[in-house]
């Protein structure tokens, strides 16, 4: 079974937290989490950070939040294991049961054709963030944790872009794609690590609408402009949807499941 017991010590692991389903994820998980857990919550933005600490004190005020402000476009393996190493002296390891990190920081990149996306530059930095960053945490991650908790969880915020072609979206989804299917691949390799795929649906974040304000075609602009305008997910509504799937664990370790398919 590849549930998630969050009535014990756990230490969760966020990247992307200042903001949209990242802090979200920090502020509903904190609402299950038992009061001894420990939250580290990793992005750019020192400030962004600091806020969704301040909500998740709202929340709950005994369970330990750490952030961290790390610059994921520039991966650095000695960087991470520095991190890991300093959360570890930093907080109270015993008793802990599960260790769980949320691969969810993310770029658009550039919304255009395909045969307009001709910056070489701008692939790369793109891939370092959405990729090879997420790949180096995730190994620094099960190399740090493993001596640490009984049980490890992973899970990899996906997207229908990285399964379903959609127009100006290429760069976005190639990553997705590839992040996808590197974590089904993990899955198969570490059958004692619970890892999940979760495709959040159409969330209101400021990534959609940057879908909505700059994406070269008009129709592609306008198709999302009209989910924006009926079907958009509020953030709390996909985060608690994929809170509930792991804590039942009904899924085999790799799967990707979509909000609209539970």
């Amino acid at each position: 079974m590849n549930s998630i017991d969050f009535t014990s010590k756990a230490i969760v692991f966020i990247t992307g937290a200042s903001r949209g389903i990242g802090r979200t994820i920090a502020i509903e998980i904190s609402r299950k989490l038992e009061q001894n857990s420990i939250l580290i919550l990793l992005a750019r933005s020192k400030s962004g950070l600091e806020e969704t600490k301040t909500q998740i004190a709202e929340v709950d005020k005994s369970i330990t939040v750490e952030t961290i402000a790390v610059d994921l476009s520039k991966p650095d393996i000695n960087e991470y294991n520095d991190i890991f190493k300093k959360v570890l002296s930093n907080v109270d390891t015993k008793d802990i049961k599960t260790a769980i990190f949320f691969h969810n920081a993310a770029h658009i990149g550039t919304i255009k054709k395909t045969t307009d996306l001709t910056d070489l530059e701008v692939w790369r930095e793109y891939y370092d963030l959405n990729m090879f960053s997420c790949v180096l945490l995730n190994n620094v991650f099960v190399k740090h944790m493993r001596p640490v908790a009984p049980q490890l969880c992973v899970i990899n915020i996906s997207s229908l872009a990285g399964k379903t072609p959609l127009s100006n979206l290429g760069m976005y989804g190639s990553g997705k794609a590839a992040r996808e299917l590197f974590f089904k691949v993990f899955a198969l390799e570490e059958p004692n690590i619970i890892v999940f795929n979760y495709s959040p649906g159409p969330v209101d974040t400021e990534m959609f609408d940057s879908i909505v304000q700059t994406a070269q075609s008009e129709d592609v602009r306008n198709s999302f402009r009209e989910i924006k305008n009926s079907s958009v997910l509020t953030p709390a509504k996909t985060v608690n949807k994929l809170l509930d799937i792991i804590e039942k664990g009904d899924f085999k370790s790799g799967d990707c499941i979509d909000y609209y398919e539970r």
